[in-house]
C-alpha cells in the first residue's frame, strides 16, 4: 500500500512533470511507436536528465512507465497502447490541464479531473464514478487524496511500485529535438 512516506518521496522525485502514464503490458517499442517516434531517436538516458528530455519510457514489471516532462498523451496515443492492457495517466502542472485517463481495449476512455470530477468527464459522471468505485483505491481515497488513490491504482495495475532502483536505472529517452 502506499504510505505517506513513498508518497513524499514520489512526489519529490516526480512532482515537476507534467504526465506520468502506467502501461500494463507494453515495450518501449510498443510507446516510441505510439508517440510516432523512430527507435533511431531514442537513447540510453536516466530520470536526472528528463528535462533535455521529449520523453522517458522505463520498464516497469511486464509493461512501462512514460514520463513527459511537458504535455500529456492523448487518446491517439493512449488507444494503440491500450491494445496491449490497460494504461493509466495522469497529468497536472502549471502548463498542463489536471486529467486522469484510464484506457482499456476498445472501452470509452475514462477521464476526469483530479480536482473537480463534474468538470468535463468522459464519456460521464456515472461512468467515472463507476471506474473510481471500482478501483483498488476506492472511492473515499480517491475523494480525499487522488494523488494516492492514483499511485495506489497503479501499483495494482502493474503488481509492483517504482521504487529507487527505478529511478536511478537507465531508460530509454527521447531527446526535446527528436521528432
Amino acid at each position: 500500500m502506499i504510505d505517506d512516506k513513498y508518497l513524499t518521496w514520489f512526489n519529490d522525485e516526480f512532482g515537476y512533470v507534467d504526465g506520468l502514464t502506467w502501461c500494463s503490458a507494453t515495450s518501449p517499442h510498443d510507446v516510441l511507436a505510439a508517440y510516432g517516434v523512430a527507435a533511431t531517436e531514442a537513447e540510453p538516458t536516466t530520470l536526472a536528465l528528463l528535462p533535455e528530455l521529449r520523453l522517458l519510457v522505463g520498464r516497469l514489471g511486464k509493461g512501462t512507465l512514460v514520463i513527459q516532462p511537458n504535455g500529456c498523451p492523448t487518446n491517439d496515443v493512449l488507444r494503440p497502447l491500450a491494445q496491449y492492457g490497460p494504461c493509466l495517466s495522469v497529468h497536472w502542472s502549471d502548463t498542463t490541464p489536471p486529467g486522469i485517463t484510464y484506457v482499456t481495449g476498445e472501452k470509452p476512455a475514462i477521464f476526469f479531473d483530479p480536482f473537480d470530477w463534474e468538470f468535463i468527464p468522459e464519456p460521464d459522471i456515472e461512468s467515472v464514478n463507476k471506474w473510481i468505485s471500482a478501483t483498488p483505491a476506492g472511492y473515499d481515497t480517491w475523494k480525499d487524496d487522488w494523488a494516492r488513490a492514483a499511485l495506489i491504482t497503479a501499483e495494482s495495475l502493474f503488481g509492483e511500485k517504482v521504487d529507487e532502483k527505478w529511478v536511478r536505472a537507465s531508460h530509454t529517452g527521447v531527446p526535446q529535438n527528436a521528432s
